[in-house]
């Protein structure tokens, strides 16, 4: 938005000066200066468990070892500029074999520049529809609490112009929503996991825009095979690697 305001001030000196104030539409606005365009600060954060699956029902597994920064920067456009990249989620600790390739992964993740942030899963007792005994299964816990309190505060503090929100869960809309309200110059950009859009109308209408990502994005963004973390060199887990 071009600044249209002026104020006249007196100094201490009683001459005139004319200062220019741009229009701002929430205290919390980065402002823009005359003449210049301002580059769109881009923070992203990722349903982890939601992309997982996702990418799991394509039934192959070498997508799995998936940069989620580099899968970001792929929907960036003119004037973005990619900051924070949040990869959230919860360590499997009650299966130590996929606990091992998830240590794998989420240490090439921070080596490729993203921040983990971690939930857990709870032990509960389900009952068999169809013999009704009880059984002992863990779900999944915290991860779309830990996404809305970091996108919330991220928006307060004026981190970013427009965040990409990586996910089908339709628990975030009312997060969106309060985003939107509060911040009506910010912008949410959903992108969906691979064949997930047809389950996300309510998350697709109350967002900025969106978009889907696809098996061939996941295709261009994916890590290296061994990836150095602070001198620890982390590689692909077998069931990852490429033939």
């Amino acid at each position: 938005m071009i600044a249209s305001r002026y104020q006249i001030k007196r100094d201490l000196n009683t001459k005139w000066i004319k200062y220019v104030y741009p229009l701002r539409e929430h205290p919390n606005r980065a402002p823009y200066f005359l003449g210049r365009s301002r580059t769109l600060k881009i923070n992203a954060y990722i349903d982890g468990f939601n992309l997982y699956h996702s990418i799991d029902a394509l039934k192959d597994n070498t997508l799995k070892w998936l940069n989620l920064r580099k899968l970001c920067e792929l929907f960036l456009k003119e004037g973005d500029e990619l900051n924070e990249v949040y990869y959230f989620s919860a360590p499997p600790t009650h299966l130590p074999t996929k606990m091992q390739r998830y240590e794998a992964y989420t240490k090439a993740l921070q080596g490729a520049g993203v921040k983990a942030i971690f939930g857990s899963f709870k032990k509960k007792f389900a009952k068999c529809h169809i013999c009704g005994a009880r059984y002992a299964t863990h779900e999944e816990k915290q991860t779309d609490i830990n996404i809305a309190i970091r996108l919330l505060q991220d928006a307060f503090n004026d981190d970013f112009d427009k965040a990409f929100l990586v996910t089908a869960d339709t628990d975030l809309v009312s997060t969106i929503k309060t985003i939107r309200q509060t911040y009506p110059h910010k912008s949410i950009i959903l992108l969906t996991p691979p064949n997930r859009a047809k389950y996300s109308h309510e998350l697709k209408q109350n967002a900025t825009a969106s978009l889907e990502i696809k098996a061939k994005h996941i295709r261009r963004a994916l890590l290296p095979n061994e990836v150095n973390l602070n001198g620890e060199i982390v590689k692909i887990p077998a069931e990852y690697q490429r033939v």
